[in-house]
């Protein structure tokens, strides 16, 4: 198993996904919508899309969207917190996608959900992103980059969870290669310790855009939020790829 399998499961549950507030999700997906000027019943693909925080609030404005994630535990949540929304949901690996070419109008992968598998798994991501895409469409690419990470990186963290839980993490951050280093600690109330050790790689906007074009998108505008703001070394970067 690796790293991220370890990760993306109940352990993410019990950790991250505590942290995020419980109507980010539908927040985000009304700004990005607006900016990108999208109509439903457009198909969406969420690439990525854990616990379905952005997929479920796609189908909620009327989109047609399958959330795909590597974790079946995750898509299960997701499954379980849709309800009565309707969507699919697909379990595989975005550097082999399980759909025809020119399925979708928009491809999504938010939240940090790219430099699981460096430049090369990357890369091949996103020419499945390119590939699955119809004439017109565009992926969205929303990401820590690494000039924000350098102005703002903290070695250590720890965070206080539901019944006095704590998650803490030690990083090293490698600026030659542009990978952080984390050593991932969830130290339940009364039962013994989790610890995983990760790596991620974290691109300055320069490489992403080439990355991105060599994957064969023809246009990428690098904005500083889902609302359009412009992108700045204090931002997150959304790489809008067409």
């Amino acid at each position: 198993m690796s790293a991220w399998d370890a990760i993306f499961d109940e352990l993410y549950l019990k950790t991250y996904a505590q942290l995020q507030e419980d109507d980010s999700g539908q927040k985000e997906i009304d700004q990005l919508v607006a900016t990108l000027g999208l109509e439903p019943p457009a198909d969406v693909l969420d690439s990525a899309a854990g616990y379905g925080r952005h997929a479920i609030a796609l189908a909620r404005l009327g989109f047609r969207v399958v959330a795909h994630d590597r974790s079946a535990v995750l898509l299960g949540e997701a499954e379980r917190r849709a309800g009565e929304v309707e969507l699919a949901f697909a379990q595989g690996d975005y550097r082999e996608l399980p759909f025809g070419d020119a399925s979708f109008d928009l491809v999504l992968n938010l939240f940090s959900a790219i430099g699981y598998w460096g430049d090369d798994g990357d890369l091949q991501a996103f020419r499945e992103f390119r590939r699955v895409l119809r004439a017109g469409g565009r992926a969205v690419i929303e990401t820590m980059h690494r000039d924000r990470l350098a102005r703002s990186f903290r070695p250590n963290d720890w965070h206080e969870l539901q019944g006095n839980d704590l998650l803490l993490e030690a990083r090293e951050f490698d600026q030659i290669e542009g990978v952080v280093k984390v050593t991932f600690s969830y130290r339940p109330h009364g039962a013994e310790p989790r610890t995983v050790d990760y790596a991620i790689r974290t691109y300055t906007a320069t490489e992403l855009v080439k990355l991105l074009r060599e994957a064969g998108f023809e246009r990428v505008e690098a904005l500083g939020g889902y609302d359009g703001s412009p992108f700045t070394l204090e931002s997150r970067l959304v790489a809008v790829a067409s």
